[in-house]
């Protein structure tokens, strides 16, 4: 392919991921900051689901070795996910958000112009990314993202599943790994904690061993999640029950996620929250705390705090600032449907953006034209 043609063509691939890609001449040079164009022409080829080594040279008509050597070189850019099973070399293709937005700024290689990178991206934040194939303006999205709640604030009172409780991720968690937030990195909107992205299981050893992050003990991450609970930062996790592999901490003025929804209006792309804040009319003193502690512009001083339950998401972080303790989290009744795993995630979403047919025919490797 063409230098021009083949960004193109991985700019269609993208599209029918279950998250989209932005439209517009500046991501395709995004794909060009990250990409070379031999390196373009293979994401073409790549699948993003879990394929073989032989299979992606088959189709990129590439030795193993030289095809090895090219994905190798991809993974610690952040683009490509490669691992093992059973002693055979697997790779897939990462979609944009959270993964080819979110590692690259983790990576640190020589031939990405990180500060073009990084400008480029934050342009995107700051239009709320828009464009065919995104969730903005009006195009229908699964949440991607789910808020683990302050679990020191959960009400006795509340059914509370294990799926909401934070600590029990991390404790579970057989190897963790922390980097900087690549929201920060890109917006640098405040002076809140930076390094508080959090990877868990397989997702924590690929960063590790492509030097994007470090790797932490179980004690090093609760102090990491409470610091950044002190410092009102949002803990999100993916949108799934089951081996979530990540917990972030969000602020409304860096996060693309919250900033969607507080910047554009989309609170119905902002993380799925399970529990709701609820105000004790009689005990609140008006005075404004919880105003401020709110990521999500979900609270108003009339009277007394009153809280927008169409904005609200349940993070907890009101009931902390709050000196009276006339705040509550109360679990949302029913619960939120959340997906079981990243598989079941994967099928609703691309059936919610009626990309489906499009997306499983990338789930094989494409032969090289």
């Amino acid at each position: 392919m063409r230098n021009d043609s083949v960004y193109k063509e991985l700019y269609r691939k993208l599209t029918v991921t279950p998250t989209g890609a932005p439209s517009g001449e500046k991501f395709i040079e995004i794909l060009k900051i990250l990409f070379t164009p031999e390196e373009a022409e293979l994401a073409v080829v790549l699948p993003f689901m879990p394929t073989p080594l032989a299979e992606i040279a088959a189709g990129a008509r590439m030795s193993e070795s030289q095809t090895e050597r090219k994905l190798s070189k991809m993974a610690d850019k952040g683009l490509v996910y490669g691992f093992e099973a059973r002693g055979t070399p697997m790779y897939l293709l990462f979609s944009v958000v959270w993964t080819i937005f979110k590692f690259p700024l983790m990576s640190n290689v020589s031939d990405v112009d990180y500060d073009r990178l990084r400008l480029l991206w934050k342009e995107y934040l700051a239009e709320g990314l828009g464009g065919d194939g995104t969730p903005v303006p009006g195009e229908k999205q699964l949440p991607m993202g789910r808020v683990l709640p302050v679990q020191e604030n959960l009400s006795p009172s509340s059914k509370v599943l294990p799926q909401d409780l934070v600590y029990s991720f991390i404790d579970e968690a057989e190897y963790i790994s922390v980097g900087e937030c690549s929201c920060k990195k890109t917006v640098g909107g405040c002076d809140s904690p930076s390094e508080v992205c959090m990877g868990l299981g397989h997702e924590a050893r690929y960063l590790v061993s492509r030097n994007l992050a470090r790797r932490i003990d179980r004690e090093e991450a609760k102090e990491i999640h409470r610091k950044a609970v002190e410092a009102g930062l949002v803990s999100v996790t993916s949108n799934i029950k089951e081996k979530i592999n990540l917990i972030c901490h969000c602020c409304p003025c860096c996060c693309a996620q919250l900033g969607v929804a507080t910047r554009h209006g989309r609170y119905d792309l902002a993380p799925q929250g399970a529990f709701y804040a609820s105000v004790d009319q009689g005990e609140c003193t008006a005075c404004g705390s919880c105003v401020d502690a709110c990521p999500m512009k979900a609270i108003e001083i009339v009277d007394t705090a009153t809280v927008d339950l169409e904005k609200c998401i349940g993070c907890g972080l009101c009931v902390s600032a709050c000196p009276s303790e006339s705040i509550v989290l109360f679990a949302k009744t029913p619960p939120p449907e959340v997906p079981k795993n990243i598989m079941e995630w994967t099928e609703k979403a691309v059936q919610v953006r009626g990309v489906a047919d499009e997306f499983v025919k990338e789930l094989r490797v494409r032969s090289k034209k």
